[in-house]
């Protein structure tokens, strides 16, 4: 089921990155109510529902520890349709950064294999982990409050990250619960307890998105949201649902490398700032167009 969870994977994260940089462009100097009669604001919740759905099949055809990294592809997706609608222009700075970004999501492919299936959620666990992340939230936004406006940005972006990447292990979960019981799915409390929690997760990731990209544009908080993501879901799949990583001293310190140059990736993309469109940049200057 990988040549149907990986396509739709990567289908899915150029939606997402098309959509975030379609909604940004749309909201920019608007206020919600004109947001709704804007076409590229609506074009932008279109792609957003095209993407969660063609994630959704992945994620019930495919390990999470797969299919979520596979959304790191947004960042370079988001930047590159900003700039086509009117954005800066990417620098040569901003390609390596996704060129880091490609080569440490195909290394981690590399070194992952197949993780096999999922086991299904124990209500407890869901419970337990829904409430640990809840917690952690509530200290790191409070805490924010006082911070800068980049910083804050940067923290609803993980905090976001990280409730899409619960969400994302918890529709694993309820896909399992779904292969092993059929039917039986729709009675057995573990997973009416990770459907429950999904939809709220999900929500959540979404609002606190659309809040770090209110405060910071796509800044710091996009690529936050994105990094966490998949760092979340890799780590509960493998200790939720027991998706299997390999775990050999060697091995670990690729995973490591992988993580690291994806960060890097990720940093250089979140820290700098692009060149203005030399038409923008003449008119700020004041200088005669060509």
């Amino acid at each position: 089921m990988l040549l149907v969870a990986i396509p739709c994977a990567l289908a899915a994260a150029c939606g997402y990155g098309a959509a975030t940089a379609v909604e940004h462009a749309a909201a920019s100097g608007r206020e919600g109510r004109d947001l709704v009669r804007d076409r590229r604001w609506r074009l932008g919740m279109a792609l957003d529902g095209v993407a969660a759905l063609l994630q959704v099949v992945a994620l019930s055809t495919g390990p999470v520890i797969l299919v979520q990294p596979c959304l790191l592809l947004a960042l370079p997706v988001s930047l590159l349709v900003a700039w086509r609608l009117g954005a800066h222009r990417p620098a040569a700075v901003q390609y390596r950064a996704c060129g880091l970004i490609f080569a440490g999501v195909a290394a981690f492919f590399l070194l992952i294999g197949d993780p096999g299936d999922a086991d299904p959620l124990r209500l407890r666990t869901s419970l337990a982990t829904a409430a640990t992340l809840l917690a952690t939230a509530a200290v790191v936004l409070s805490a924010a409050r006082r911070w800068g406006q980049r910083t804050r940005a940067a923290a609803c972006g993980l905090i976001a990250g990280a409730c899409t990447g619960l969400a994302a292990v918890l529709l694993d979960a309820v896909a399992a619960s779904w292969q092993r019981l059929g039917r039986g799915a729709l009675t057995d409390p573990d997973a009416l307890v990770a459907t429950a929690l999904l939809v709220p997760a999900a929500a959540a990731g979404v609002v606190l998105l659309q809040l770090a990209l209110r405060v910071d544009g796509l800044g710091v908080g996009y690529p936050a949201d994105v990094i966490a993501n998949p760092i979340t879901a890799v780590v509960l799949g493998a200790l939720l649902l027991h998706e299997e990583i390999p775990h050999s001293p060697r091995d670990a310190v690729g995973f490591v490398v992988c993580l690291g140059v994806i960060v890097a990736g990720t940093a250089l993309l979140a820290t700098h700032r692009p060149v203005r469109p030399a038409a923008a940049a003449r008119a700020h200057s004041g200088a005669p167009p060509k």
